[in-house]
């Protein structure tokens, strides 16, 4: 691949990335089926599994020091501030969630950025290819690489716990437990295999749409304040949802396969790199691949709805109560359709204030029961 200068190498085309994708199946199979060649024993891969006694402690340190930082920081400060402010009951209980992960990505996503970019160690982004330079399955990640994974398998650990004892929970809670056991599946088999320099790509491609998203969901929990819509934060939660969809599709959809996928299959093959588990290595990210097509089709449904007037405005849709409160809206505009169109209450007159203190609430448990 040429390089248009001695920094940075070209991003490929996604023909080139297909086309890479392809010879490098064909390969594979090739030389499994074909040529037969003789696949490692078992028991002399398994010491290439370099999780030590003292990495695994370390990572259970690091997920209780994030889970006591989370508790301190939500009763002294997130807390406190939601309701200095004024926020919902609800809003309340959400906000310190969403303000906790929003500052550990971004905390998490600087420090990646500054080892992968610019720390002028490494040029894992400018130049991909370089990940695999002097890779070797018996040599120690960097102090500073080694760090950013026991950080986030620490992290990880501590959002399954989270999940289900702190987070509020949410249609797809149980998916994204099984969200976090694939991450730190995924996080522990690339240091065990050395696999950390594109590892560390694989994040910074990854969290930065996290931060978008937390930031987006924090402007909707503080867009009313003391029963006052802040038109201030519903327009930042749209502006930042406009950003999270555009980073979306620069980093998962275009930097992501073109600099990670491409590296790990087209420069595997042209530095004739024997490693071990590429075949399953591949698969994993591929798959991460399709799940960020698909996650993609789902937030470009939401603008078109926004678009075409459906959804007025930016909402987390996951959450149980905001399924209520649209549900809630669908019935208040029937029951004043039915007013408007000739029917009352006994009094001769349409009772709106019936519905606003609480009726539709009613009406849509009702509908849930039913």
């Amino acid at each position: 691949m040429a390089a248009t200068s001695s920094d940075w190498e070209n991003f490929p085309s996604y023909f080139e990335l297909i086309k890479g994708i392809r010879e490098f199946i064909y390969n594979t199979y090739r030389e499994t089926f074909i040529d037969q060649r003789e696949p490692q024993p078992i028991e002399l891969t398994w010491r290439y599994y370099n999780f030590t006694t003292c990495d695994i402690l370390f990572v259970l340190f690091l997920a209780v020091v994030w889970t006591v930082l989370r508790h301190i920081a939500t009763k002294n400060v997130f807390k406190p501030l939601a309701q200095h402010y004024g926020l919902t009951p609800t809003n309340q209980g959400k906000m310190p969630e969403s303000a906790w992960k929003f500052f550990y990505y971004l905390s998490a996503w600087c420090y990646t950025s500054y080892v992968v970019i610019l720390s002028g160690d490494y040029k894992f982004f400018q130049k991909p290819s370089t990940v695999w330079d002097g890779w070797n399955l018996d040599d120690s990640p960097p102090f500073n690489i080694y760090f950013i994974y026991m950080a986030q398998c620490g992290f990880y650990l501590h959002s399954l716990y989270a999940t289900v004892f702190l987070d509020t929970w949410r249609k797809d809670s149980l998916v994204m437990m099984i969200h976090h056991v694939l991450t730190l599946a995924l996080i522990s088999f690339s240091y065990s295999l050395r696999y950390h320099n594109i590892g560390t790509l694989v994040l910074f491609t990854h969290d930065i749409c996290d931060i978008f998203l937390e930031f987006t969901k924090l402007n909707v929990y503080f867009k009313i304040q003391g029963n006052r819509i802040i038109k201030k934060h519903e327009l930042f939660a749209n502006i930042s949802f406009f950003c999270f969809t555009v980073a979306w599709y620069v980093a998962r959809l275009y930097w992501y396969p073109l600099r990670v996928l491409y590296t790990a299959t087209s420069d595997v093959q042209r530095l004739q790199l024997l490693l071990p588990c590429a075949l399953l290595m591949n698969s994993l990210l591929w798959i991460l691949q399709l799940l960020n097509i698909y996650w993609f089709f789902f937030i470009v449904q939401f603008l078109f709805r926004v678009a075409t007037g459906q959804v007025k405005e930016v909402d987390d849709t996951r959450e149980y109560d905001v399924e209520e409160k649209l549900l809630g809206r669908k019935i208040y505009s029937s029951e004043t359709i039915i007013c408007q169109n000739g029917s009352a209450n006994s009094n001769g007159s349409c009772d709106d204030t019936r519905l606003l203190n609480g009726d539709v609430t009613g009406t849509v448990k009702k509908m849930h029961l039913s």
